[in-house]
């Protein structure tokens, strides 16, 4: 019998932009809160500290107009990236309607992806959903 398997091509969307732009917001609001002190090397230290969290920001969301990913998912927990790097499924998937989270173990390691719904159309994201929980139950 044939493993049910779905090839998937993701671009980047807008839940993950919107993603990245409330976790900056956030790491960059925690300046406000440290407490204000007129040493010279305290002032420079939080600005710089600042600077590198802003070109930090700055550079992921210009990553992330790049981003792609493409991937084969099999009923089983198996698959292969579109670089020709096997993985296979590790662990429980988490499924909402908005995103899904799962783990996968490949030769290099251990990488969690997160995927919106908005970076597929609904049948593809169903058949993720589907693929995802079909794997987890074997």
């Amino acid at each position: 019998m044939d493993v049910q398997q779905h090839s998937f091509d993701l671009i980047s969307s807008n839940g993950q932009r919107l993603s990245l732009t409330v976790i900056a917001l956030i790491c960059l609001s925690s300046f406000l809160i440290w407490p204000y002190a007129e040493n010279t090397v305290y002032i420079l230290l939080k600005f710089l500290l600042f600077s590198a969290c802003c070109t930090f920001f700055i550079w992921q969301i210009y990553r992330l107009k790049h981003w792609r990913c493409q991937f084969v998912l099999k009923a089983d927990g198996g698959g292969r990236f579109k670089y020709g790097t096997d993985f296979v499924l590790q662990g429980k998937p988490v499924i909402t309607p908005f995103a899904v989270m799962f783990d996968v173990t490949f030769a290099g390691g251990k990488k969690r992806l997160v995927l919106w719904a908005d970076m597929l159309d609904d049948t593809n994201y169903r058949h993720l959903c589907r693929l995802l929980q079909l794997a987890s139950q074997r």
